[in-house]
């Protein structure tokens, strides 16, 4: 029987496979403590925030052709991120997108606005997880009418990664704390408090002028053109190869300032801004 190689719909996405590959070598190795060393540690934090972003992309654009390839690498992912990516699905595509800064937007700025910039930013991720877990629906329970096949999927994920996690924590409670919690926890957090940096005095009603944009190359290369992010609203759908095109064919009804050219200047502006 002749084995048969998964197809990716982008040739590009080999990146996302080895960044993920990456980043669950460097928890391995971390946690296991063989081969541990302080630059696996000091890189574990960005290979899991980008593959936080990886599992976003999963989610709006499935790298595999096959469903079956799909499950499996979203259930790497839950290891390499902290979290099943099914989980992203209600809170992000359906409400961060579809009810962008309504009051059923859980990443809405509205939360922190009244906030001096330093605690705004402190705060947004503990008040949006606050927030989410406050109102947001039982997932399961409506995919179990609704949707078999994301049922069973994100029960497979849920099963498989808490699972694991319990045990882990079971045979050395610390090390998992330290070397798998911790960054998972500082990635997912930064995933949500960058919506703050990338929506915050914006035109929330406006279609191009929505959100704020990174559209230097290093970070976007490292990051997967997340910085693209009005070009991301207004097509989700869109691989993330094809954003900076897209980008550039909408730039000029964009407002000037809403375009940084590093990830360092968009967090430099946010403090710096008039408010």
């Amino acid at each position: 029987m002749a084995l048969k190689i998964p197809r990716l719909r982008h040739i590009a996405d080999l990146r996302a496979l080895l960044f993920t590959a990456l980043t669950i070598y460097l928890l391995a190795v971390n946690w296991s403590g063989c081969g541990r060393s302080l630059w696996s540690i000091l890189a574990a934090f960005p290979f899991t925030f980008a593959a936080t972003i990886i599992a976003h992309n999963q989610m709006h654009v499935p790298i595999f052709l096959k469903r079956n390839w799909n499950h499996f690498f979203q259930c790497c992912l839950s290891f390499a991120t902290g979290q099943p990516p099914t989980g992203i699905i209600s809170a992000h595509n359906e409400r961060h997108h579809g009810l962008h800064q309504s009051e059923e937007d859980f990443v809405r700025v509205s939360i922190v606005s009244n906030k001096k910039p330093f605690w705004g930013l402190l705060e947004f991720p503990f008040a949006s997880i606050a927030e989410m877990y406050r109102r947001k629906p039982s997932d399961l329970k409506r995919w179990k009418d609704s949707n078999a096949n994301l049922y069973r999927q994100a029960i497979r994920e849920r099963l498989l990664f808490y699972g694991v996690g319990v045990i882990l924590l079971i045979i050395a409670p610390i090390k998992t704390i330290l070397f798998l919690g911790l960054p998972w926890g500082l990635a997912q957090a930064c995933l949500i408090t960058i919506n703050l940096l990338q929506h915050q005095n914006c035109s929330h009603q406006s279609k191009y002028n929505h959100s704020r944009n990174v559209t230097g190359g290093l970070s976007n290369w490292f990051l997967f053109n997340n910085g693209y992010h009005t070009a991301h609203h207004l097509r989700p759908a869109l691989h993330w190869t094809e954003l900076p095109k897209y980008h550039d064919s909408i730039s000029n009804q964009i407002e000037k300032d809403l375009n940084h050219p590093s990830l360092l200047n968009l967090v430099s502006a946010y403090f710096t801004r008039d408010r």
